[in-house]
């Protein structure tokens, strides 16, 4: 069997969260040689520091010998980045799913998927590549993620809820029945989204509105 040499990318606090997953899984390609790449003068010493207490390996360019990477970090932008860095290099994506969360066979193997624990993804759900769902989040029946979909602790997406590439859901964040959130846009922490959200928008409140300058 080939050896997996894999590469997380990111160091910082969610990227630790995501070691902490890989780390739980019974076996498998997280325990082939993990290696974290820290990039350059954009992440903080103490939280290289707490990596390399770990005992991984940092590094601040990508291993020669990596054959598969996952992308550890918060923000879609910087995540797509990533993602093309290293399918540059011809590296290959792989999940880390907690094995304390719910999720379908059907998407389990979406590539690049990341699942914190006690998250639950029901029935009929379908996921882009590189979606992130941090702690608690449901995912109700039929809804929709496109690509690098970021999920904050506890979001609750209703039945039918769409959401486009690349929109970041803050922490308890909630979606009523069939509601669209459109590519880039951003709810805040708390917000419970009652209509469609525009892309590129950001809202926030109860009932969540757009922001508006200033």
């Amino acid at each position: 069997m080939a050896v997996i040499r894999l590469v997380v990318m990111g160091a910082g606090g969610h990227a630790r969260e995501v070691l902490d997953v890989l780390e739980s899984l019974p076996e498998g390609p997280a325990r082939e040689r993990t290696k974290v790449f820290a990039e350059p003068g954009s992440t903080a010493e103490a939280a290289a520091a707490l990596v390399r207490e770990r005992g991984y390996g940092l590094v601040d360019a990508l291993p020669e010998d990596a054959s598969h990477y996952l992308p550890a970090v918060g923000d879609p932008a910087l995540r797509r980045r990533f993602v093309t860095l290293a399918e540059g290099r011809g590296l290959e994506p792989v999940q880390a799913v907690s094995p304390l969360s719910t999720v379908p066979e059907a998407v389990r193997e979406v590539p690049g998927l990341v699942v914190l624990p006690r998250s639950h993804i029901s029935t009929a759900v379908a996921l882009g590549r590189h979606c992130h769902l941090n702690t608690g989040c449901s995912l109700s029946h039929d809804g929709r993620l496109g690509d690098r979909v970021t999920l904050g602790p506890g979001v609750l997406l209703a039945g039918g809820v769409v959401v486009e590439d690349d929109a970041v859901l803050g922490v308890g964040a909630i979606v009523l029945p069939g509601r669209r959130i459109g590519r880039g846009a951003v709810v805040g922490g708390g917000a419970v989204v009652v209509h469609d959200v525009a892309p590129g928008t950001t809202v926030a409140g109860n009932p969540a509105r757009p922001l508006g300058p200033g």
